[in-house]
């Protein structure tokens, strides 16, 4: 603080100076630009003033500062945002599918991947009756949660998955049992027909 009213009088007192000297304020009554004296002395005052005050200005927090405050969360936070966060619908690549439904790279016959019953919603994302059906199958995967696994493909981007099940209608809903033989259904079925579909085929209730 004394720092900052020293150089507020240094400043101050050469400014008033230099205005004094070249001021045209012969009278006396102009205190800045009557002569260079009176100028510093002035100068130097009002410097004094104008660090005073910037001397006791409140420091601005972090938190007024504009920055954003991030707060580090440990994995089982993660965890619980995830499921909180409703990507309870798990979107499905080629390298996903072999793993998670059916490899049919290596296996001719059908052969479950998963742990879980599931459903297998092909769809694309300029398909009016596959939009419908989402917000359906999002209920459907809270409700059912822990009991089985709802998974999209996307058939423009995943074209050999399409290909590979014969797709030519979308929306088409793959159901898919632990221990039986897949059945495929299409088109925007309600969603008390898809629950009578999953306690059926599924055997999940």
């Amino acid at each position: 603080m004394i720092t900052r009213i020293l150089l507020g009088v240094l400043i101050g007192g050469v400014i008033g100076a230099v205005v004094g000297y070249f001021g045209k304020c012969s009278s006396g009554v102009c205190p800045l630009t009557a002569n260079p004296y009176r100028g510093a002395i002035y100068g130097a005052v009002m410097g004094v003033v104008l660090a005073s005050v910037l001397s006791t200005r409140p420091k601005e927090k972090p938190e007024d500062s504009g920055a954003v405050h991030i707060e580090n969360k440990s994995d089982s936070n993660v965890g619980v945002l995830k499921a909180n966060g409703s990507p309870l619908m798990e979107s499905l690549s080629k390298e996903s599918f072999l793993q998670e439904v059916f490899n049919y790279e290596q296996n001719k016959e059908w052969k479950f991947e998963g742990k879980l019953p599931c459903i297998v919603d092909f769809y694309a994302d300029w398909c009016a009756p596959c939009k419908i059906v989402e917000p359906i199958l999002q209920e459907l995967a809270q409700e059912y949660q822990g009991k089985l696994n709802i998974y999209r493909v996307d058939t423009q981007a995943q074209q050999e998955l399409a290909v590979a099940f014969g797709i030519q209608s979308i929306p088409s809903i793959l159901f898919v049992p632990l221990n039986d033989k897949p059945q495929m259904t299409i088109g925007a079925l309600p969603k008390e027909t898809l629950k009578k579909t999953i306690k059926e085929v599924l055997k999940v209730e």
